[in-house]
């Protein structure tokens, strides 16, 4: 289809010139103008081609994306499936986490904040890798976070999230290390998740690390 287009370009250009050369009497004006007409043509023709790339690099970028949330999202169903393990809605089971933010970090929007640090795990429901709570048995369940903001930086905003839906706000006003809590009970089905994520839209806001601030939980009853 390019050699195509390309012939046909040629094949302009060279009417073009035939065309000058019966119009114009001096040799070398002659030669000048099929050259110009000749650059002209190829000009035009590599600026469709870059416009063509471009948008084709951009859709690219756009699949590329998509792919990684598919990709993410089966992560997460994977994680979900793999905590349904048979056996564990016996009445005597037990569920108990309690973890901390080891480092201050800098939060960027909507970020889910990692406590990196597990001094409790029992029933291996949280995962310190990614900060989310999965309930390996259906069940009453209660959680508590604290956030500390770093110093007298920004107000700190920060929501305990269920499966994606905001159950408990905790905001800290950024002077001189305030820090905010929540403590909330919930009903959860196997394989569903617990989180503590930044509601704010502003990045950079520092959480105060050092053990400082935590999230924790347990189950209460099975169902």
């Amino acid at each position: 289809m390019a050699s195509n287009n390309i012939l046909g370009l040629i094949g302009i250009c060279v009417v073009a010139v035939l065309v000058t050369c019966d119009r114009d009497d001096t040799p070398e004006i002659s030669l000048r103008k099929q050259v110009q007409t000749l650059q002209a043509a190829l000009q035009s023709h590599i600026h469709q081609q870059d416009t063509k790339i471009a948008h084709l690099e951009k859709r690219i970028q756009g699949l590329e994306a998509e792919n990684h949330e598919l990709k993410h999202q089966n992560t997460l169903h994977k994680r979900r499936q793999q905590k349904r393990v048979s056996g564990l809605g016996e009445a005597n089971y037990s569920v108990g986490f309690s973890a901390f933010l080891s480092k201050t970090t800098a939060l960027g929007e909507h970020q889910i904040i990692v406590f990196d640090n597990a001094t409790t795990n029992d029933g291996n429901g949280y995962d310190t890798r990614h900060g989310h709570f999965t309930a390996p048995i259906p069940g009453l369940y209660a959680f508590s976070a604290t956030a500390m903001c770093y110093g007298s930086e920004a107000h700190l905003h920060v929501a305990i999230i269920k499966e994606g839906q905001k159950i408990a706000y905790i905001f800290a006003n950024g002077n001189h290390y305030d820090n905010g809590s929540e403590f909330v009970v919930v009903q959860l089905q196997a394989g569903q998740m617990v989180w503590v994520e930044h509601t704010n839209d502003v990045t950079g806001v520092k959480i105060n690390g050092d053990a400082y601030s935590t999230f924790s939980g347990f189950l209460i009853k099975p169902y």
